[in-house]
């Protein structure tokens, strides 16, 4: 046990007992100064032990040593203890030396450390009604990330006041003016609420690209008041951020988005703002603000020729389609040779599973990939596997040959 676990320990003593009370021992050592430091804080220790509530939370084990007392805890740190040592709530005060004895005083001023407490719940109460307050008239202001920001610092303090709360109320009989009040819980439902308010526009309004670039999006954020400056978004496809930013005065941030998915229709993008997640799910913003675009690129028509699993190669030639690459049987398409293999790794409850590797092969087109499918049948298995293979190496060598 060190000493700043005496020290926390010693909070569980009666307030009827060391109200107002100054606590001093003073031991002395023929072995060293840390040993009568030591010494002196035992004996502050064994005072309040005596009476302390019959628990176990603070308790001592003097033995003797040469005839003189000693304890068999160590209470200070590792290293000697030569100067003068202030300890949360315990002081240590080295004294002279009496011929080769070496002395020290210990002493815990109770209402000190009440006062201390007090103090430190009072500054609590201010900081959080501030925090409250702050983020209320920032949320009047439309100023969503400093509003946010508000709450969660306000949220942070709740425990440490809590804590306080306890500690003191082990020395120190509690009144209602101790209670800490505040609407944080009903502070985060206007800021939900505001936010289910909120919506984007961008521009240009109908995004059309042929690559898996969009450049120079421009994403506004308004709400009842008008375009909202300073709020974080992040760009979201299939789990990936893809980039992040803060509107500014105009309500509006431009993104360049790298890494879209290029199969060809319409696709999405969601915009997220940059929030904790509870207050996201409260506002039903999770999912963010989805901006629609659409992949348009020449048709790139070619010869497959699969062989493996037959469902396998319907769903290789169908996710080959939406990339606007599209199987036909004129000779002078350029040929691709495809291959599906696939090994059965048994059943899952009532699934199928299966290990695939895709191979495509043609004329300066060499691709390779590995998945796996689960499905409730083969056929649905397979079409999972291929479904979960990134094409876009496949497609830059396909469109290289189709653009001859």
């Amino acid at each position: 046990m060190n000493i700043k676990k005496i020290a926390f320990l010693l909070l569980s003593f009666s307030v009827a007992a060391f109200a107002g009370k100054v606590i001093t021992y003073t031991a002395s050592s023929d072995v060293s100064q840390e040993q009568a430091n030591n010494t002196a804080i035992a004996g502050v220790a064994k005072q309040v032990s005596s009476q302390v509530r019959a628990d176990d939370r603070l308790s001592t084990s003097d033995v003797s040593a040469g005839g003189k007392e000693s304890i068999s805890q160590t209470y200070t740190s590792k290293k000697n203890v030569s100067t003068d040592v202030n300890l949360k709530w315990i002081k240590v005060q080295p004294l002279p030396k009496e011929g080769k004895r070496f002395r020290a005083t210990a002493t815990l001023d109770v209402d000190e450390m009440t006062n201390n407490i007090r103090l430190q719940m009072a500054d609590i109460k201010n900081k959080i009604a501030k925090l409250e307050s702050d983020g209320r008239a920032a949320l009047d202001a439309s100023r969503y990330d400093e509003a946010v920001r508000c709450l969660t610092n306000a949220q942070a303090l709740l425990q440490p006041y809590a804590d306080l709360k306890a500690e003191l109320a082990e020395v120190f009989t509690l009144n209602e003016s101790f209670n800490l009040k505040h609407d944080l819980p009903g502070f985060k439902a206007l800021i939900a609420s505001r936010l289910g308010n909120v919506r984007v526009e961008t521009s240009p309004s109908e995004i059309v690209v042929e690559s898996d670039v969009i450049k120079d999006l421009a994403v506004k954020v308004l709400d009842a008041k008008g375009p909202v400056t300073d709020f974080p978004l992040k760009a979201i496809q299939e789990s990936k951020k893809l980039d992040s930013r803060r509107t500014q005065d105009n309500g509006s941030a431009v993104f360049t988005l790298q890494g879209v998915s290029t199969a060809t229709g319409s696709q999405s993008v969601s915009f997220v703002p940059d929030f904790p997640r509870d207050i996201l799910k409260a506002a039903g913003l999770e999912k963010g603000f989805p901006v629609l675009y659409s992949v348009k690129r020449a048709a790139c028509n070619v010869r497959l020729d699969c062989k493996g699993n037959a469902d396998a190669c319907k769903a290789l030639e169908s996710e080959l389609a939406k990339n606007a690459i599209y199987n036909g049987k004129d000779s002078r398409y350029p040929q691709l040779k495809a291959e599906v293999a696939s090994t059965p790794k048994g059943a899952l409850g009532k699934l199928v599973s299966f290990d695939m590797t895709v191979s495509v092969t043609g004329d300066r087109v060499n691709f390779s990939k590995s998945t796996k499918g689960v499905g409730k049948t083969e056929a649905e298995a397979m079409g999972k596997g291929i479904a979960k293979l990134k094409f876009k190496e496949l497609l830059e060598q396909v469109k290289n040959i189709c653009a001859e």
